[in-house]
């Protein structure tokens, strides 16, 4: 099989990667999160105060004073974020995403190896359906 045919399913792959419920439905939780005001001011107090934090830090004499305030104010910042009902359900939405891409993985590794990682066994698709918990919908 030439490199043209595995480019061609990687990106039929991906096409259905991207028409997932979970993919679509957190393409639409982050366009929301996107529109939200308190979000949007608090990610950009936090970015801010990164963006300080990372400037002393590459001065001679940091000042430990200072980056201790600014670890202290982007802490709270990302407090008030973990509080924001629409990042709420933005978080849900990516870990929903990245346990699909972690089970694709899986079968994939499965499909090419015929083993799987333990630790991926444990919380993904393990590549035998007698033992799955439903979900992956892998053809066997």
């Amino acid at each position: 099989m030439n490199m043209n045919v595995i480019f061609e399913k990687t990106r039929e792959l991906g096409e259905a990667i991207k028409a997932s419920e979970e993919y679509t439905h957190m393409k639409e939780i982050e366009a929301r999160a996107l529109k939200n005001e308190d979000a949007a001011l608090t990610m950009g107090k936090y970015l801010e105060a990164k963006g300080e934090l990372e400037q002393i830090l590459q001065t001679e004499h940091p000042d430990a004073a200072r980056m201790a305030e600014l670890s202290n104010q982007m802490e709270e910042m990302q407090q008030r974020l973990q509080m924001i009902d629409d990042i709420i359900q933005l978080n849900q939405a990516r870990e929903g995403f990245t346990n699909l891409i972690n089970q694709v993985n899986s079968v994939l590794r499965f499909i090419v190896t015929g083993e799987m990682d333990t630790e991926e066994a444990e919380g993904g698709c393990s590549g035998s359906c007698a033992s799955c918990g439903g979900g992956c919908n892998v053809q066997h």
